[in-house]
């Protein structure tokens, strides 16, 4: 019989709180020329809504430091998914092993399997509901915990 959550220990309840909860976290969002479609704009409001710290920045003018600082990293690559996308994953890459994820609106075998060889740790396509999309970030962030938590 299962237990109801009155009958956990501090300790089982410290472990359920940690895998249901993500704390405060930096997610660095990169685009080119900085464009941010509906479906983006949705996540990206979506993203706020729970909490998260969004910085937005354009994809060839990202800094070190906002690279050291993300916890989680979303790259647009609406069609895309080329030898530009594999240039911004490779310096993505040099500078940082958080979670790195690609945004599209559609992409072909080829296309996945170039942006999965150049770094990149998963393709979502933001045509996947909104709802899944803030639990794979969540699921993320939960299992890659930055240095300083």
């Amino acid at each position: 019989m299962r237990k109801t959550s009155g009958q956990l220990s501090t300790a089982q309840k410290l472990q359920q709180a940690t895998y249901s909860s993500v704390p405060m976290a930096q997610i660095v969002w990169l685009r080119q020329r900085n464009e941010l479609d509906s479906k983006s704009e949705n996540l990206y409001a979506q993203l706020q809504n729970q909490g998260f710290s969004l910085v937005t920045v354009d994809a060839f003018e990202i800094t070190s430091q906002q690279l050291l600082d993300a916890d989680l990293i979303l790259v647009n690559a609406f069609g895309q998914v080329d030898g530009m996308v594999e240039t911004i994953v490779s310096r993505v890459r040099f500078e940082s092993r958080v979670p790195l994820i690609m945004l599209t609106d559609g992409y072909s075998t080829e296309q996945l399997v170039t942006a999965l060889t150049a770094g990149a740790d998963a393709i979502w396509s933001l045509n996947t509901p909104i709802e899944l999309l803030l639990a794979r970030c969540k699921a993320l962030l939960r299992r890659w915990p930055p240095a300083d938590r």
